[in-house]
């Protein structure tokens, strides 16, 4: 959304917390929606009570549309342990200090109970989010370009419809390019500085041997982690 909105020209955007980057490039532009309501929001990790709070609001002016990625939970797991065991944000509350020494054996069960929470958020706004919300698969934007580009076009024709051009649709999409993972090419998360310097894009072979240790997570929490799974559509 964020080459969407630039090419668009918006600029006026709010967020839910300010520990996000903004969703449009106004320079140093952070605005809290508190405090800013404006028609662009973003809102990282929602749930259920502040989605349910946003349809409510939309209803008094011209409706709500808006998108969010699900992602199969246990790969949220193994991607996190990943991400921080190579030493990504350091110093990150989502992780232990000392999580670049732990092995996958013990550091994913670690992140599972950390990551916990957050897969409840995104399973809650999973269930309340249709129809003013476009629910959009982590793993259809990493299956090939094909399914990049035609995920990319959902989400377009579902937020602007008719409401801007095909050209500018397709000027988007072309932009947007740069971010599918299959083209190889350098997007937001490749940025110099960006993350401090740790993309989100994980060694295929260390995500393998993270997802082996899965099985290690406690069985209560391994349940209730199956029982997300399943209401997202991921596993019987």
């Amino acid at each position: 959304m964020h080459w969407a909105f630039d090419l668009l020209g918006a600029t006026d955007s709010c967020q839910y917390g300010l520990a996000a980057d903004p969703i449009t490039s106004k320079p140093g532009y952070k605005q809290e929606c508190a405090s800013h309501p404006t028609q662009i929001r973003f809102h990282n990790h929602i749930s259920a009570l502040p989605l349910l709070s946003l349809q409510k609001e939309a209803v008094f002016k011209g409706g709500l549309r808006g998108v969010m990625i699900v992602r199969d939970p246990f790969e949220m797991v193994a991607s996190a342990y990943c991400y921080h065991h190579r030493g990504a944000e350091p110093g990150s509350s989502a992780a232990p200090a000392n999580i670049t020494e732990i092995e996958p054996e013990e550091g994913v069960p670690i992140m599972a109970a950390s990551m916990l929470e957050v897969v409840r958020w995104m399973t809650s706004a999973y269930v309340v989010a249709k129809p003013d919300v476009l629910v959009v698969r982590f793993e259809k934007f990493t299956k090939s370009s094909k399914d990049f580009d035609n995920t990319v076009r959902e989400i377009l024709n579902f937020v602007f419809r008719n409401e801007i051009t095909e050209k500018q649709k397709q000027q988007i999409l072309n932009a947007t390019a740069v971010e599918d993972v299959n083209r190889g090419l350098e997007g937001f998360s490749e940025l110099p500085g960006a993350n401090l310097g740790y993309n989100h894009t994980n060694d295929e072979e260390d995500m393998a041997v993270a997802r082996k240790a899965l099985h290690l997570i406690p069985d209560d929490m391994l349940a209730e982690y199956q029982q997300h799974r399943k209401v997202l559509g991921y596993g019987a």
